[in-house]
């Protein structure tokens, strides 16, 4: 009984103290509305900046920013007998101030912003135009500060800004160091935030400001709970005359090497978020192999849309059509204790494929404290492919130039030929899937300090693939009865029936527990499926040599039971969470832990072998985030940890010997794996300057332990669990403006990466491990002057990669310089001249000495004329010295890789561009 006593004593303390403690925070709400200029609709107002004054001198006390439906939640925690005041504003428009009453909540109902259009008579005030603007933690950059010639698009408008790096070559977009995911326009997204499409088809003149904010999520935005996840995005808005008016334009161009542009667009916005967008598009211009018919289709639509004023809806259509060929080689020397083993090989491959996808996403209000959000998609994707490959392997250099080493091959010593096999395949497949979701969130009192959500989901993927291979493998080392070379010759069709599936139910809650602490709690279930055939038949008995593609009436009586198999898997799994998450103007801390028991059955058979296993497993996921930030300052530490089971199918004691050259079987007895991933993270905003440091380790990796067969060639692989694989990395940027038009920006990253594996050259010998470490160091500097009459950018580099392997102390190395000069120049009469050139100088392990320089000069024209240069006529000269080159190299734990493909050797297009505007 006293016990009892003591423990309600206990909790009826904690009460007074908790109510207590949320009486000494003040929280205010409201809304901010607006007016369109010709417009009498008041429409919601996102981003305006809410702070809070001391009212005795104007000392800022907290701030914030209104959401999308221009709501905002402020609290802070007054000091007694002081008085506060209110700031609502916005730039362009009168603020609006209101004294806060001594009240722990404050509901300042809805505030219509004005434009701040007060005119005095016969006076002239001249002020210099503010470019930038920073309004809580949202940048405002004013377009107009930013002179663009008549006719030029937003990719030129984003040049001049200080801080906003657009890189054409990876489509990468960054805010002082910053990635921007996507573009937005009027607050909602654009072509499904596509970068690209907006910032090189937009015209320049349409924008009248440029955001750059965190978008936080339907869920942070309802919990008030940050997840430490950063969503950067670029919001376009857009000029009032621009409302409700149709941009459209058309392009076509071809030039030399069958190269062709076509192009039309049409875009709709509205003020209010709405828009429209069609786009269709037939070309080859960025496609540099050298098969002749390449090619890209595509048509697309997306929308945005508001129903009333609760319900936004979004969603897409596409259709593509890729066709796509490419002639490579590639390169390997693979470590052996004994002696590396080397390997080339010469592909020639085509593919079509086809996809026809959409997507539809929506949320709103149920009522003032319930919202749901559903989002869907699918996607069709018939395709096909063909391929003719020659791959040989030596047990020393070949000693001959790789991309010619198939026409030169009868001059290689036979004393070092393994193998050599000729290989064609011919593919006709089919996959489709589809996925949706739905969850409801609600907040279950006034103040939002309890919030429960529920969510469900559901996905499907399904397909088959249709398979011709021909082959033809010769083993040097093998002979046959009459003392010949063994070859063999398979000519075999295959079906790869495959389906797939998800289930998933979730409910998490959230729950104010102290001043600005929140508790997570959550519970997902899940159901997955997984069935995976292959029927192998082989037609050589059924068929002549010369047929190849068809399938004979008979084709069934050539059933390959040892090289087919069947597996079905099924994985029934809980996820528990519990996290906490706290902040403020200066901390934010969160962490959680997720655990995740599941059951895990599988049933496979491969020829008459057949294998089933059931498994109850517990993986864990802890993680924690901590942010310090200060004004322009801010300081983070992540830690993601995540344990891993292995593959059911690496499991399964079973051995696939469907392609003689490399045997495949599982290991039963593998372990579950756990990495650990530690990042710091600095940011000065103000200074340009940011900086961060990683670490990322394995326990028990699974890596294959490969046993090599020296007559063959062959190698036959089964998975281990070892220790041993880890990288750190560092990297630093930083950014300066220099008066108005100079700018510089300073990049450095690196990393240090231990990778480990196993190799035997004899099965009665135990594996040894195979160890390499690899370095990489990467600097570039980058020097921007961009006058009214252009720009001028240069750019240098340096990149170094080195990798020691302790098998025979195997080491490759690759040094490259690299020098840019990028320009343009605005002249009268709408003439703008384009011109970028880069120099690179290579050297390294097996750098051939054709592939030691290169030199990459393009060259551009484009004529604006018309009124308003609605017409634009471009010229385009790419790689003008025919000399580029396509290869990349890479360093692995057990071998070292280099490939090669054949590049058009420069082409030259002209287009024709026409704008026009309708207004509605």
């Amino acid at each position: 009984m006293k016990n009892i006593k003591l423990g309600g004593l206990l909790l009826l303390l904690l009460g007074v103290h908790t109510n207590l403690y949320a009486q000494q925070t003040r929280t205010i709400k409201g809304r901010i509305l607006t007016v369109e200029v010709g417009s009498k609709e008041k429409q919601p107002l996102p981003s305006a900046s809410i702070v809070v004054l001391s009212k005795s001198d104007s000392t800022l006390v907290k701030g914030t920013t209104s959401d999308k439906e221009g709501r905002f939640t402020i609290s802070f925690q007054p000091q007694s007998k002081k008085a506060y005041l209110l700031k609502m504003s916005f730039i362009g428009m009168q603020s609006v101030y209101r004294v806060l009453k001594d009240s722990t909540s404050v509901n300042v109902g809805t505030i219509t912003l004005k434009d701040d259009d007060i005119q005095i008579s016969e006076v002239v005030v001249t002020a210099k135009l503010k470019e930038i603007v920073t309004e809580g933690d949202t940048t405002v950059i004013n377009a107009a500060a930013y002179k663009t010639p008549e006719g030029s698009y937003l990719e030129d408008l984003v040049k001049r800004v200080p801080g906003l790096v657009y890189n054409k070559n990876d489509k990468s977009l960054s805010y002082n160091g910053q990635t921007i995911s996507e573009i937005n326009v009027n607050g909602e997204s654009f072509f499904s935030g596509s970068k690209e499409t907006a910032l090189e088809n937009l015209p320049a003149d349409l924008v009248s400001k440029l955001r750059v904010y965190d978008k936080r999520s339907k869920e942070e935005e309802f919990t008030s709970v940050d997840d430490g996840k950063k969503n950067y995005v670029l919001d376009l808005q857009t000029k009032d005359e621009l409302n409700e008016t149709w941009l459209t334009n058309a392009k076509i161009g071809f030039g030399n090497n069958r190269k062709k542009d076509l192009e039309g667009q049409a875009n709709y916005f509205r003020k209010n978020g709405d828009n429209i967008s069609l786009m269709l598009r037939s070309t080859n211009r960025y496609q540099n192999s050298t098969y002749k018919d390449n090619i890209n289709n595509s048509v697309g639509l997306n929308m945005t849309k508001k129903l009333g004023k609760e319900i936004n809806l979004s969603g897409s259509v596409n259709y593509g059509l890729n066709r796509n060929g490419n002639l490579s080689t590639t390169y390997q020397e693979q470590y052996l204790t004994g002696g590396n083993q080397y390997s080339s090989s010469a592909s020639e491959s085509n593919s079509k494929n086809k996809t026809i996808s959409g997507n539809l996403f929506g949320d709103g209000k149920i009522d003032e404290r319930t919202r749901f959000h559903f989002m869907g998609n699918f996607g069709l994707s018939p395709n096909q492919s063909e391929n003719s490959n020659q791959n040989a392997t030596f047990d020393a250099p070949p000693g001959i130039d790789q991309s010619n080493l198939f026409h030169d091959f009868e001059s290689i010593p036979k004393d070092i030929r393994i193998n050599r096999s000729e290989n064609r395949s011919l593919s006709d497949g089919q996959s489709n899937n589809y996925m949706w979701m739905a969850s409801v969130m609600r907040r279950m009192d006034e103040k939002g300090n309890t919030t429960v959500s529920l969510n469900l989901q559901n996905s499907d993927t399904w397909g088959t693939n249709k398979n011709f291979s021909l082959s033809n493998t010769t083993y040097y080392r093998l002979k046959d009865k009459q003392g010949n070379d063994s070859v063999l010759f398979r000519n075999q069709y295959l079906q790869s029936p495959t389906r797939n599936g998800t289930w998933r139910a979730g409910l998490s809650l959230t729950q104010l527990i102290a001043k600005k602490v929140r508790l997570q709690a959550s519970y997902n279930w899940s159901a997955q499926y997984e069935r995976d055939n292959r029927d192998t038949y082989e037609l050589s008995a059924l068929t002549s040599t010369d047929t190849f593609g068809k399938l004979p009436d008979n084709y069934e009586e050539g059933y390959v039971d040892s090289l087919s198999n069947r597996s079905r898997s099924r994985l029934n799994g809980h996820d528990l969470s519990l996290g906490v998450n706290y902040n403020d103007t200066t901390w934010m801390f969160n962490a959680m832990v997720v655990v995740s028991p599941q059951k895990r059955t599988i049933d496979r058979k491969i020829g008459k072998l057949s294998a089933d296993t059931t498994m109850n497993t517990v993986d864990f996921q802890p993680m924690m985030w901590l942010t310090w930030r200060k004004k322009e300052l801010q300081l983070s530490l992540n830690y993601d940890g995540m344990t891993r089971q292995p593959s059911l199918s690496d499991l399964m004691p079973l051995t696939d010997n469907s392609d003689p050259l490399f045997i495949t079987r599982g290991n039963p007895d593998l372990k579950q794996m756990f990495t650990h991933n530690l990042r710091l993270s600095f940011q000065n905003q103000a200074k340009g300057l940011s900086a961060n440091v990683g670490w990322r380790m394995e326990q028990n990796s699974v890596t294959q332990v490969m046993i090599y067969d020296s007559q063959t060639g062959g190698r036959e692989t089964y998975p281990i669990n070892i220790n041993g694989n880890w990288g750190v990395n560092a990297g630093a940027n930083w950014w300066k403006r220099m008066g108005k038009s100079f700018s510089l920006r300073l990049n450095a990253n690196g990393n240090r990466d231990n990778r480990v594996s196993m190799i035997n050259e004899d099965r009665s010998q135990e594996p040894e491990k195979s160890t390499t470490r690899a370095s990489n160091l990467n600097c570039e500097a980058h020097l921007a002057y961009q006058p009214t009459w252009g720009g001028i950018d240069l750019t240098t580099g340096w990149q170094y990669q080195y990798s020691l392997n302790s098998v025979n102390n195997n080491n490759t190395f690759t040094r490259n310089y690299r020098f840019g000069l990028e320009s343009y120049v605005d002249l009268p009469f709408g003439l703008q001249l384009r011109s970028d050139a880069t120099y690179e100088l290579r050297g390294g392990t097996n750098i051939q000495k054709d592939d030691e320089n290169e030199i990459l000069w393009n060259a551009g024209a484009t004529y604006r004329f018309l009124k308003k240069k609605t017409a634009e006529l471009s010229a385009y000269w790419s790689d003008i010295l025919s000399d580029k080159k396509n290869y990349t190299r890479t360093a692995t734990s057990d071998g070292f890789y280099e490939y090669r493909s054949q590049q058009i050797r420069g082409y030259f297009i002209v287009s024709f561009k026409y704008n026009f505007r309708t207004m509605m």
